[in-house]
């Protein structure tokens, strides 16, 4: 493992100012079980002198409705799969962090981390996305907000610079007459990474028609993003199976027009039809709130 030196500020300001004082030679550690694994095998670590704990700052571990639902990036999975309020409000989260690592992990992991790390697989990415959440970004002097989907420019890139923080995350509560679907697909029913996911939220009308869609899949682009022509075959309708079937094939040609043909191509091809498919009809089932 490398050698660094750890700080452990007591405060938000005081982590805004190391950050200041070390930016580019340090990196922020919240829950771990990222950035440990990636010290332990030094990659992409050559230049890490630094290592600013911020797990113990309470102040960004917070989850509290304001004008919509807010989220500090200390929450852990645990604490987002589990809270009321975001179960109630935003459901779709809820359960995407359910789906995170062992029970270990998410209660250490945090859904800043995910987010931050901007790994493809982040189970919390597409829902959030779906939500159309934003993030805070602090730095000693300022702060800005980003759209989630823009915030990530790739796998693992983000627009955060080196002196800067994720201090929030925010997103509208899910009216009444919204349902949503998360559906997620690993080599195994649980401890794996996902190999691919689809987070959708459908909002319909009184007569049950559509009024609008998300549907983002995760793990099979390059950057998070809602399939907007999988999105216009639901709105104005009233979708069965067949339709729903449709837009997953939106999202298989979304998925291949960005990637290309590979090998695994036969094998992802239908699975993300069929898990968007899922996703869809889930949304239509899940009850009024």
């Amino acid at each position: 493992m490398l050698e660094f030196d750890l700080f452990r500020p007591q405060n938000l300001q005081e982590a805004l100012d190391l950050l200041a004082e070390y930016k580019g030679s340090a990196r922020v550690m919240a829950g771990g079980t990222d950035l440990m694994i990636a010290l332990r095998a030094k990659k992409g670590m050559e230049n890490v002198k630094y290592i600013i704990d911020i797990s113990r700052l309470q102040e960004l571990a917070y989850i509290r409705e304001g004008e919509g639902l807010e989220i500090g990036p200390l929450a852990t999975m645990t604490q987002v799969a589990e809270s009321p309020v975001v179960r109630q409000c935003a459901g779709v989260l809820a359960a995407a962090a359910s789906t995170v690592g062992s029970p270990q992990i998410r209660n250490r992991g945090t859904i800043g981390g995910n987010v931050v790390n901007a790994a493809v697989c982040a189970d919390t990415v597409a829902p959030l996305v779906a939500l159309e959440a934003k993030v805070k970004l602090e730095r000693k002097g300022g702060s800005r907000w980003l759209p989630l989907d823009q915030f990530i420019t790739g796998p693992n890139r983000t627009q955060l610079a080196a002196d800067e923080l994720m201090t929030g995350i925010v997103f509208a509560k899910l009216p009444a007459n919204a349902g949503w679907g998360f559906m997620r697909l690993a080599r195994r029913e649980a401890l794996a990474i996902a190999r691919m996911n689809v987070a959708v939220v459908i909002k319909r009308d009184s007569q049950g028609k559509v009024e609008d869609a998300s549907i983002v899949p995760g793990a099979v682009l390059p950057r998070p993003g809602r399939v907007t022509e999988a999105e216009k075959l639901l709105i104005g309708t009233i979708p069965d199976g067949a339709l729903a079937r449709r837009a997953g094939e939106a999202v298989a040609e979304a998925m291949i027009s960005a990637a290309g043909r590979r090998w695994s191509t036969p094998y992802k091809e239908p699975a993300i039809i069929a898990l968007t498919e899922r996703a869809i009809k889930q949304a239509l089932e899940v009850e009024w709130r």
